[in-house]
Formats: structure tokens, C-alpha cells, sequence
């Protein structure tokens, strides 16, 4: 008698070998991926314990908050630490966005990490920064280092914290990206020991969406919002009976604190069930830029856009490009039969807190309303869409909307434009990619210069921002990213140049001046001092110069300083002024 497994015929010598291999193959990987989690427990980059004031995938105009902001107890120049080994990969100066920024690599880790809104270098990546700054002649810059230009060790001082750029107030904007791949990745991961978060997450409100043509909720074919209210264990009960036929979506407006602040941050997990059943998840841990501006299929865009309110939607639309909706669940609820739903939304964070919102639909038979098609223009999410009528053109390419819309046209004068304003749907639809827009201007601009002509877009309140463009044989071109109102206008004034105290400069060692400009905005600047380039700082959400006397280049004497200003119509300014040292 004979085992099975004596059965087996024996391996050979090769077979040996590649099993070997195979096993080394498999300790190699564990050992790599134990020695990699190992590395990533990154260190605190400031003196003082972290405290958030916006967390990874936070919901913001247009786009997914990329990282985390620390707060810096409300004041600038506190020490930088790098938070692991690496080099210093990349630097960028700018006006808006990040501002001054620092972009860390972290070969033994696999990741980058990236620091934002820093109010300056540390040496000697200051003295980088300014050397190129002054060969190039330009304020911003943008630029990467070759691995070992700038090595820099886990807690080396690589700047101070402070307020440059889009920044809102003094933080620290923190990233982490995957080295091979650039995609955004959860930097509280790194950091989940040290900050305390016994909070759940809150469903502060409920809104339904009847699918046009194919839903009906409480009579009506409109979205409406429900109230909820919140029982003795922290999770949300539906206030009304919400009665239903046929298919709907679901959105919940919802927030998530920590321990010891006020600020709301990103959901990280969201499930709904229906009876039980999933029909939707969504996880918030990594994205690509790619990606971000798919939030506005993730959320109510149009309830954004008009009242600043977000509601995460929890179905999926065709268009949407979001991994972190990767469901084998649409999302959309059918309602065919007369009896009660049990719907049940439940929000985790990162930290393993969750809360449920639970509500009932009640299925109720009647009659659902046929889409409205009349006077609309239809177009599919995955096609080329092209539109035309009197005096425009639209060209939308394919894969820029997330979902089919039956566009409603219509044409309204108003006073100052020197077009009609085209209003492309009555509510805004956002565009994933680019749309090209061609206006046919009003004759009477024949004799307004070409360059001084613009599109712009109209707000609720007829406030106009400058979109621009380019004038082609009696039209102006330019790329929109949402479907609204839009016509030409002119812009003819320069800009504004106001000097800050200038009795005060040789003082304050410092030249301070506001730069404004009412319409198409401040496109370029060049400041001179005795005719040489001067290293002028703008900070774009104060609209502010800054000089810093710079005795390596500027000595003590009588001194011309000359400031050049372009809008982006091209209207200049200049500004000369005469001052002691």
C-alpha cells in the first residue's frame, strides 16, 4: 500500500532550482514589504504636537484636498524637519497654489512627501532658489534636482512654516505621493499614533434624486432635501416619510471632527445598503491629479455651485473617472414594489469611528412624468458633442461630461457686453476635460483692438470673471470647464499701481506695493532697480510687491526704481519712482 503523496513523481534538479528560487523570490518581497512598512513611520516635521486643520480627500472647488494641513498655532516661521531620509527632489515658487514648496524623495520609503505655503528656504536651498530666480528673472520658479544635489536626513531644518500662495491662513500643507507613480496617498496613515480622533463622522442632511423620466419621490420629479436628526448613540434617523417609485440616487451632506478642534475633514469610507444588500462604497485613500476634478461627479455640483453646500452623491455616473468609486454597484435604487425599504448610509473614518444614517422609503406605485425634451440639445457622456446657433459654436470632446444632459439653450442681452451672453444650460454642468467656446463679437468692436477682447463668464448676480481667449476673423476662442453664461466684453483699463509708504522703504528696508486690476488680472511684472532686474515677490491673495534690500546687489546711494505691468488684455502700466538707500 502507498500514500498518495509518495504518488507524486519526484522533482527534478531544475524543479528544485525554481522552487528555491521561487521561495527567495517570496522572502525577498516580505522582507522588502516589512522593511518598507518599518521605514514609512514618519516623524512630526514641526517642534510641537500635530493638530489638523484639513484632512486627505477634504472636498474643495474642483478638486480633492491632495494632503493634510498642520496647524502652526496660528503664526509663521516655525522650523521645517524633513520627516524621513531622502534628497530634495523639486522646488516651486509661486504666487498662488503651494507657494513656496519643498518636494521631498524618499527612495528607501517609495514615496515623496511635499511641503506647502512655506514662508522661506532654509539655507542652503534658499540660495538655490535665488540663484535661479534671478537667471531666470522671474519671481516663480519651478524646478528639479538631481538626486544628489540636496540629500537631506530625517530631521534636517528644510524651511519655515508660513502662509505663501492659496493659502487660507498659517499651515502646513502636507503631502505624500507613491514615488513610481505620482498618485496621492493618505498621509494620516503615517501619523495615526499621534493624533488622537475618538469622533464619529455626522450625516448632517439627505438629498434624493429621481432619475429623470424613470423616478418620482413624494409626488414630485425634483431633487428635495431631507432633514435628519440624530439619536442617543450619534448615528442619523430620516425625520419624514419619504415615499418613492421607480429608480432614485441618494447624496448625504456630512461632516468628521477629531479631538480637540472644530474643523470638519474628508470621509474616508462610505457604504449604503439597501435591505441589507450593498449598492455602493466608496474608499478615500489614493488618487491621481488625473482624477481630482472627477469630485464634481462625485458631489451635487449645482447645489455646490449655487449655495456652497456639498453633498456626496452615492451613486455612480457613467462618466465618473474616481477610483475611489470603483463599485460593481451603480448606486441607484429601484423602487418597484409596494412595501418599505430599509436604507442604511454608513460613514467610517480612518480611525475605525462610524456612524450610521438610517431611513426608510416607502414604495408607493403612481405615475412617473416623461422626461421633458422639448427646446433641449441632447448630448452622451462618452461622445464628441458639438453645438451651434446664431453667433456660437461648442465643441465638447469625448469623455467630458460624467453623465447624458439634454442641453436648454437660450440668448440675453445685458448691458456692457459686446455680445449677447449665451447661457448653455440653466443649471452649471461641469466638464472633466476642456470645452472650446467660439462667440461671434458685436461689429461695433471692429475697432477695439483684437487683444483687448475676452470672454467672460456670468455669475448669478451678473459679476463677470475673465475667461480670455484668442480673436480669430470676427470671433473669440477660448476652452471653458463647465456649461454656463458666457459673452465677450473688453477690458481697456491698465493696471493699478499703488506704492505702500514709500517715505518709509529706506526705513523698513523693504519696497511694498499694491498691484490691482479690475477685469482680466495681473498677467506679468518686472520691477528694476538702476536698470537691473530686482527680485520682486508677489503675494497673489493680497495682491502685494515685495523688495527686500539686498546689500549683495543693491548699495547704499540714490537709487531708480522702474515697475512694468501687463493685465492679461495686454493694457501696461508703468510705475517709476526715486529713493535713497
Amino acid at each position: 500500500m502507498f500514500s498518495f503523496r509518495r504518488a507524486l513523481p519526484l522533482p527534478s534538479n531544475d524543479q528544485h532550482i525554481k522552487m528555491n528560487k521561487i521561495r527567495i523570490s517570496f522572502f525577498i518581497i516580505l522582507f522588502g514589504i516589512v522593511f518598507r512598512t518599518a521605514a514609512q513611520q514618519l516623524s512630526n516635521p514641526l517642534d510641537f504636537p500635530i493638530q489638523l486643520s484639513g484632512g486627505f480627500c477634504d472636498l474643495r472647488a474642483n478638486h480633492f484636498h491632495a494632503g493634510i494641513d498642520f496647524r502652526t498655532r496660528g503664526s509663521e516661521g516655525h522650523a521645517l524637519h524633513a520627516v524621513s531620509n531622502g534628497y530634495v527632489a523639486r522646488i516651486s515658487v509661486s504666487p498662488w497654489g503651494y507657494g513656496h514648496a519643498i518636494y521631498i524623495a524618499h527612495p528607501e520609503d517609495g514615496i515623496m512627501t511635499v511641503y506647502g505655503h512655506l514662508q522661506r528656504f532654509a539655507v542652503p536651498i534658499a540660495g538655490i532658489v535665488k540663484d535661479k530666480q534671478y537667471r531666470k528673472e522671474s519671481f516663480a520658479v519651478d524646478f528639479n534636482l538631481k538626486p544628489g544635489v540636496l540629500p537631506v536626513k530625517r530631521g534636517d531644518i528644510i524651511g519655515y512654516t508660513g502662509n505663501t500662495g492659496s493659502s487660507g491662513g498659517p499651515h502646513l500643507h502636507f503631502e505624500v505621493r507613491d514615488l513610481q507613480n505620482n498618485d496621492l496617498l493618505d498621509p494620516l496613515v503615517y501619523f495615526k499614533t499621534r493624533v488622537p480622533d475618538t469622533k464619529k463622522p455626522q450625516v448632517k442632511g439627505l438629498m434624493i434624486y429621481p432619475v429623470e423620466g424613470k423616478g418620482i419621490v413624494n409626488g414630485s420629479c425634483r431633487k428635495q432635501k431631507i432633514a435628519f436628526e440624530n439619536d442617543l448613540h450619534g448615528n442619523s434617523l430620516a425625520d419624514t416619510l419619504i415615499e418613492a417609485w421607480g429608480e432614485i440616487g441618494l447624496g448625504i451632506r456630512a461632516v468628521d471632527r477629531m479631538d480637540g478642534t472644530g474643523f470638519s475633514y474628508g470621509l474616508k469610507d462610505i457604504l449604503q445598503t439597501v435591505d441589507g444588500r450593498e449598492t455602493f462604497r466608496s474608499c478615500a485613500d489614493r488618487f491621481s491629479f488625473d482624477e481630482s476634478r472627477g469630485i464634481n461627479s462625485y458631489i451635487d455640483y449645482a447645489e455646490w455651485s449655487h449655495n456652497r453646500v456639498f453633498y456626496i452623491k452615492t451613486f455612480v455616473e457613467p462618466g465618473c473617472n474616481l477610483r475611489m468609486v470603483a463599485s460593481r454597484h451603480s448606486g441607484i435604487i429601484r423602487i418597484d414594489e409596494e412595501r418599505i425599504y430599509q436604507v442604511v448610509i454608513t460613514l467610517s473614518d480612518l480611525f475605525g469611528n462610524t456612524c450610521k444614517a438610517t431611513f426608510r422609503i416607502k414604495g408607493k406605485k403612481q405615475d412617473i412624468p416623461p422626461a421633458d425634451t422639448a427646446g433641449t440639445h441632447r448630448m452622451r457622456w462618452y461622445d464628441y458633442n458639438t453645438f451651434t446657433s446664431k453667433g456660437i459654436r461648442l465643441h465638447i470632446p469625448r469623455n467630458s461630461l460624467y453623465d447624458n444632459i439634454r442641453m436648454r439653450y437660450r440668448a440675453y442681452p445685458l448691458t456692457g457686453c459686446r455680445s449677447v451672453v449665451h447661457a448653455l444650460h440653466p443649471t452649471p454642468v461641469p466638464l472633466h476635460r476642456p470645452a472650446q467656446l467660439s462667440i461671434h463679437i458685436d461689429s461695433a468692436c471692429k475697432s477695439v483692438r483684437d487683444g483687448q477682447l475676452g470672454i467672460v463668464k456670468i455669475g448669478r448676480n451678473g459679476q463677470r470673471s475673465w475667461i480670455g481667449g484668442t480673436f480669430r476673423d470676427g470671433w473669440m476662442d477660448a476652452e471653458i470647464s463647465e456649461l454656463g453664461d458666457y459673452a465677450v466684453a473688453y477690458d481697456l483699463n491698465p493696471p493699478q499701481i499703488t506704492p505702500i509708504d514709500p517715505d518709509k522703504w529706506r526705513e523698513r528696508k523693504q519696497i511694498k506695493i499694491r498691484v490691482t486690476d479690475d477685469l482680466s488680472g495681473i498677467s506679468t511684472y518686472r520691477g528694476e532697480i538702476d536698470g537691473q532686474y530686482a527680485l520682486f515677490e508677489l503675494d497673489g491673495k493680497k495682491a502685494l510687491l515685495t523688495y527686500g534690500f539686498d546689500p549683495e546687489r543693491l548699495h547704499s546711494g540714490r537709487h531708480h526704481l522702474k515697475l512694468y505691468l501687463t493685465d492679461g488684455c495686454g493694457n501696461k502700466s508703468v510705475y517709476e519712482h526715486a529713493f535713497n538707500w
